[in-house]
């Protein structure tokens, strides 16, 4: 009788469903800012689909939208007792948000921001959202689509803070087991709100954040392979935290996702697979095809990059073979380039024959989409620039990421057009953004000299740093000289030498010169003048009045050997390169120079032709006049 009582319980233990998890979540979505030029146009659209897929999994929700700093930090005080004692405690919050000094702040509507000061008292820390989700037990999940490219910078004045606030966020590691933080982007990175209804974070994590049976810690790593995807990789989704137990937010067997998503008739259900199939493709059609299947889901936007950087599905290249335009005017980096068409340096071009040679191609193909490209750069070598202007901008709509950097710098000069390095910038990063490594380091050039956007050393290096892992030398000795001064980053000798050294392979005379001045200095290398004096050298003879003028500093110094007239030759070399450090020396530092070496100088600006006064060391006016006449002019 007790066995079969036993068994009977048993039965009934074992026939029971297991209790259903409690999960609660907060949404939190802001949108319509208060100060000027601030609104985001899909946190609420966002926030709709988050509240859906998080109902279909069983979470009790509780949504925030639009809301100032008081209203935030009181649903934060709500949802810290809702979720005490929850098996799992969930926080996503989409709107602007802030980094300074390595601290993480979200922006209510109501912020103005008018002061690094007002950080502190108008925003909301992270560490709040953390705090609040510190009674759930079984997993704390932040997700944070907070790194949209933020208008506050720009009007914010900075008196207070060290760090300088910057567009993305930084990376958090809480102490706090089972805890998860989940970012739309990379550290320092900027996510983007999207084309489509939804920002790409939102519209990724409703896919995949609730899958039936999928694994949490997976779940995420499917959102970040579709956003990366979606935005052709300039968003890279990443998470921090630990979690020891295995947690799955959508109930059910993974078997079950397919069938789920039939059910809730999901629109996008077969987005990433069509995708997957085309993404590699050169034909416009496909692109077409998926635009008019999935109108509105992840990867809209980047399929109408592709079909604007594509022909139609029969290549025009094929109907149009290698012309004169392209022998005399194709560049070699140009992605639309022929093939066959070797390539010409831009100071080789001999516009003369190129221009006309481009216009007849164009008149006789006048789709051809290569041929403006080309052209613009031939108007360009001749000096017709506002002219190269209209071709470069016809080629920069088609996608051409070279064109776009030639537009930029076109404004940058103010050439055939007024200077505008706002409008240089919009150019330069939407080529680096395309993947041309000189536009990503002239992107990190404009923040670090603050031109045509605010000073920026912390985004200056995260430029440079792209751009040098691209392959691009100048970038690498930029990126050595922020290492070398702690500029937007901690200082570190060893690392910029190494970047110096990476450069210098490359043939960067910037690099050889400071090489050596590591070398005189003693930083991450033992104190050797001799080993300096070679690199400076190397860099004056490859074109670098700096190293010119450093080379003759050594000469002349009073803790070598002295060779005043071998420093008077390097020092002239450094006038002719156009060195103006060596001009303000020669015109108004003579005296820290040595009498000796200043009579040397005088000698050889008389075997110049240009001086035919007293060799006395003296630099009065005839002296100066010769140091003009021979500055940034060849020898010979």
């Amino acid at each position: 009788m007790l066995l079969r009582l036993a068994i009977l319980l048993l039965a009934v233990v074992i026939g029971q469903p297991a209790l259903a998890a409690r999960k609660a979540a907060l949404l939190i979505g802001n949108a319509t800012y208060a100060a000027p030029a601030t609104e985001l146009k899909n946190p609420p659209n966002d926030i709709t689909a988050m509240k859906a897929t998080l109902e279909t999994a069983g979470f009790e929700v509780t949504v925030l939208e639009n809301a100032g700093r008081a209203a935030m930090s009181q649903a934060l005080a709500g949802f810290e007792e809702k979720v005490a004692g929850a098996d799992i405690g969930l926080i996503y919050y989409s709107g602007h948000g802030i980094e300074v000094s390595g601290d993480n702040f979200l922006i209510p509507v109501d912020a103005k921001l008018a002061s690094d000061r007002d950080v502190k008292y108008e925003t909301i820390l992270l560490d709040d959202l953390l705090h609040a989700l510190a009674g759930a037990t079984k997993l704390k999940l932040v997700l944070l689509d907070a790194c949209r490219d933020n208008p506050f910078l720009t009007s914010m004045k900075r008196p207070s803070t060290r760090g300088i606030p910057t567009r993305g966020l930084a990376r958090v590691d809480s102490a706090e087991s089972n805890m998860l933080i989940g970012y739309a982007t990379a550290p320092g990175d900027v996510a983007l709100d999207g084309d489509g209804a939804m920002s790409p974070y939102a519209a990724a994590l409703s896919r995949h954040l609730v899958t039936p049976g999928l694994e949490i810690e997976a779940a995420l790593r499917a959102v970040a392979k579709d956003v990366f995807e979606a935005t052709d990789g300039r968003q890279r989704p990443f998470k921090t935290g630990s979690l020891f137990e295995t947690v799955v937010l959508g109930e059910g067997r993974a078997s079950d996702a397919a069938g789920s998503a039939i059910g809730q008739g999901d629109p996008c259900r077969d987005a990433s697979a069509h995708w997957a199939e085309i993404r590699e493709s050169k034909d416009k059609a496909m692109f077409e095809d998926h635009l008019r299947l999935f109108p509105a889901c992840a990867f809209t936007n980047i399929a109408r990059q592709r079909m604007a950087a594509l022909a139609p599905a029969v290549s025009r290249q094929e109907t149009s073979g290698e012309t004169e335009c392209d022998r005399l005017a194709a560049a070699e980096n140009d992605p639309f380039k022929l093939a066959a068409a070797k390539g010409v340096d831009f100071y080789k071009i001999d516009f003369a024959r190129a221009i006309p040679a481009c216009e007849a191609a164009i008149r006789e193909n006048p789709d051809e989409k290569r041929f403006a490209y080309q052209l613009g750069r031939a108007l360009d070598n001749g000096g017709r620039f506002a002219e190269a202007l209209v071709q470069y901008r016809k080629a920069a709509d088609l996608g051409n990421h070279q064109a776009m950097r030639n537009l930029a710098i076109l404004y940058e000069n103010g050439e055939g057009t007024a200077q505008d390095r706002a409008e240089a910038m919009r150019w330069f990063r939407k080529s680096a953004d395309l993947g041309n490594a000189f536009a990503m380091n002239k992107v990190g050039l404009l923040y670090d000299e603050g031109l045509g956007v605010a000073k920026d050393k912390k985004e200056a290096y995260r430029w440079f740093s792209k751009a040098a892992e691209a392959g691009n030398a100048e970038a690498m000795t930029s990126l050595g000289f922020a290492l070398t001064n702690g500029d937007g980053v901690k200082q570190n000798h060893a690392l910029a030498l190494e970047w110096y050294r990476k450069a210098a392979d490359a043939g960067n005379a910037q690099a050889y010169n400071n090489i050596g001045t590591m070398y005189e200095r003693g930083r991450a290398v033992r104190k050797d003048k001799q080993e300096a004096l070679k690199w400076y050298a190397k860099a004056a003879e490859n074109g670098n009045g700096q190293g010119a003028q450093n080379a003759a500093a050594i000469l002349d110094g009073i803790d070598t050997e002295n060779d005043p007239v071998t420093a008077a030759a390097w020092m002239e070399k450094a006038l002719r390169l156009g060195h103006q450090g060596a001009r303000y020396q020669m015109k108004d530092n003579t005296t820290a120079w040595s009498l000796k070496f200043r009579k040397a100088l005088q000698q050889r600006l008389v075997e110049a032709g240009v001086y035919s006064g007293a060799i006395d060391g003296q630099f009065g006016p005839s002296t100066i006049r010769a140091v003009e006449a021979i500055f940034d002019k060849k020898a010979g």
